[in-house]
């Protein structure tokens, strides 16, 4: 008797006070990108540090001419050959590394003609592509967060329209999604060969998930 009380208890008080609901949905919007973005190195191998160092900062000095282009810090490493317990110096390796942004591949013309002049600096690059502006993500970010917290309402309402219960929001948790990137690369590799990769758009999306007492 004493459980069957208990029981009852507690079904009154699921009634009297109602349940918690939850809910999960995608935002997304499409980003447009706005400008290239290119990473690439040159590396100097000579016999000496003086020699590889006298070999790489031209490139980088004349690299670094160009607004689009920013960067130009680099490493100076020992390279040895190992026979027989022994160690042999080879020589020195240097690395420069730079990023280039640019809207069309004219911008940077210039520095393309220069990386088909090298013979004796080794480039290593990544595949061209398209980005778009920090300000755009943050813009959409903003806007597909309000689109989620009018949400909440909404479909309280649609609830209520539906006849299915009374609910009111209680919590919202809001989570940026990683970007979805679908743009086509190219690699970059002559002026003879460039070419602008094609523009697609980026995809942004917000999860949200909700919290509603409902009746």
């Amino acid at each position: 008797m004493h459980f069957l009380k208990l029981l009852l208890l507690g079904l009154f008080t699921t009634v009297s006070f109602g349940y918690e609901l939850k809910v999960n949905k995608i935002f997304e919007e499409n980003l447009e990108s706005d400008r290239m973005e290119l990473h690439f190195s040159f590396i100097a191998k000579k016999k000496s540090a003086k020699e590889t160092k006298a070999l790489l900062h031209p490139a980088i000095a004349t690299i670094k001419k160009h607004s689009q282009c920013k960067g130009g810090a680099y490493t100076l490493n020992p390279e040895y050959n190992y026979k027989s317990n022994e160690r042999e110096l080879l020589g020195f390796v240097a690395r420069a590394n730079f990023e280039c942004s640019f809207k069309n591949i004219e911008e940077i013309e210039e520095i393309v003609t220069f990386f088909d002049k090298q013979k004796e600096l080794e480039l290593q690059q990544a595949p061209i592509k398209w980005v778009v502006d920090k300000e755009s993500v943050n813009t959409a970010k903003m806007s597909l967060e309000f689109k989620a917290i009018r949400y909440a309402k909404e479909y309280a309402e649609i609830l209520k329209k539906e006849s299915v219960a009374q609910c009111s929001e209680k919590k919202v948790e809001i989570h940026t999604n990683s970007f979805i990137y679908r743009t086509s690369q190219t690699m970059f590799m002559s002026k003879n060969s460039i070419e602008t990769p094609t523009k697609e758009p980026t995809l942004m999306s917000v999860n949200a998930t909700y919290t509603f007492e409902c009746q």
